[in-house]
């Protein structure tokens, strides 16, 4: 244990960009610091991408260890090499508890940790895309490989019962393991609306639908985009923004503007902007928000949407349905829903201080094992 008693935790995570796990990631690592800095010591590991994670924890001075050969890619020789380097780094480190998120980093920290003799090792499951995303052969593989790794942790975090009941079908983990602990963010007083406004010339009479997301099947731009084309048969005082990727850089984006030239009239009510650091001060103009996904776990998109007192309208994915009122599966569900919400105006302010406390009790009643 740390100096003083303080229980060490080693938080290891794969990339350092800046979307969902990273952000949960930060989200603990903040709330142990600022509330608890007498009780725990909190470092990080991430791969060698010096993304705006790392930036974001040298802001608060948290140490961050990087692996040299922790990538994201499925690399034989690589993945041999991270594992013997997350393994020194956890001997050396001598931590408490081991808290491992994203598949990559969670299958070579959870045995690596073991291996290295931590009594506390736990797993964050940020949805289970890595799995879903793929049929046959590759799914079963990779659920055999997390009922592997589910042997070499104590906790695996689920982020609401959707999750731990596909867990329960996959046979991955025990009963004894699952602990659920819903997603949340730092509270942070609503962004000044206007700026996205501002910057695409919108007048203030039309409506802003938006995402915030990559630009990538899972996704599901050319969903949002049939949406789009239902409203807009109904009211033309709509525009359509999509935050996270261009079509001229993502390969992903020639399905979209193959779409957008066979629609002309609905691209001329449509923006796609690449990703943005200021993504939650532009959302804040937002009237609607349009999650189109076909997988998610507990998009931390969804929260910030809520939090800047944005309506949301969302397929039924992953944790949605238990975020919000109503979740749907069909696009024209999805179009008459957010035109349903355009006519009446109505906008629901959502606070999240006791919701971010209640995130950080609950971590740590599991670091205090």
């Amino acid at each position: 244990m740390a100096e003083r008693g303080k229980i060490k935790i080693l938080q290891l995570i794969t990339r350092s960009d800046w979307t969902g796990a990273q952000k949960v990631l930060y989200s603990i690592v903040y709330g142990l610091k600022k509330y608890y800095p007498d009780q725990f010591e909190v470092e990080v590991a991430c791969g060698p991408e010096n993304g705006q994670l790392v930036e974001e924890l040298k802001k608060i001075n948290v140490k961050v260890h990087v692996i040299p050969d922790l990538v994201r890619e499925i690399s034989p020789v690589k993945d041999l090499r991270a594992y013997f380097q997350i393994k020194r780094l956890i001997k050396d480190g001598k931590y408490d508890v081991v808290h491992c998120h994203s598949s990559k980093a969670g299958f070579l920290g959870r045995i690596a940790a073991k291996r290295a003799g931590v009594k506390n090792v736990i797993y964050t499951v940020h949805g289970w895309w890595g799995i879903e995303q793929y049929r046959g052969l590759k799914r079963k593989l990779l659920i055999l490989a997390e009922r592997f790794a589910a042997k070499f942790c104590d906790k695996i975090v689920l982020l609401c019962h959707r999750e731990l009941l596909k867990a329960k079908e996959w046979n991955i983990g025990k009963d004894s393991q699952y602990v659920i602990i819903p997603n949340a963010l730092i509270p942070q007083p609503p962004a000044s609306r206007g700026k996205l406004r501002k910057e695409l010339g919108i007048p203030e009479n039309t409506k802003i639908v938006g995402n915030v997301a990559r630009l990538d099947p899972q996704k599901n731009p050319l969903r949002f985009l049939e949406v789009a084309e239902l409203v807009l048969k109904e009211r033309d005082d709509v525009v359509f923004v999509w935050i996270g990727g261009s079509i001229v850089d993502d390969s992903y984006g020639k399905l979209v503007q193959k779409w957008l030239d066979e629609h002309p009239d609905v691209a001329k009510k449509v923006y796609f902007l690449p990703f943005r650091k200021d993504a939650v001060e532009l959302m804040a103009d937002f009237d609607v928000f349009l999650l189109t996904s076909d997988s998610e776990g507990m998009p931390l998109v969804v929260l910030e949407a809520l939090n800047q007192g944005v309506p949301v309208v969302s397929t039924d994915v992953g944790c949605v349905g238990e975020m919000i009122d109503s979740v749907y599966s069909k696009k024209e569900d999805l179009a008459l829903n957010l035109l349903k919400i355009l006519n009446e105006n109505d906008y629901v302010s959502h606070r999240y201080k006791e919701i971010y406390d209640r995130f950080i009790e609950n971590h740590i009643s599991i670091y205090r094992k």
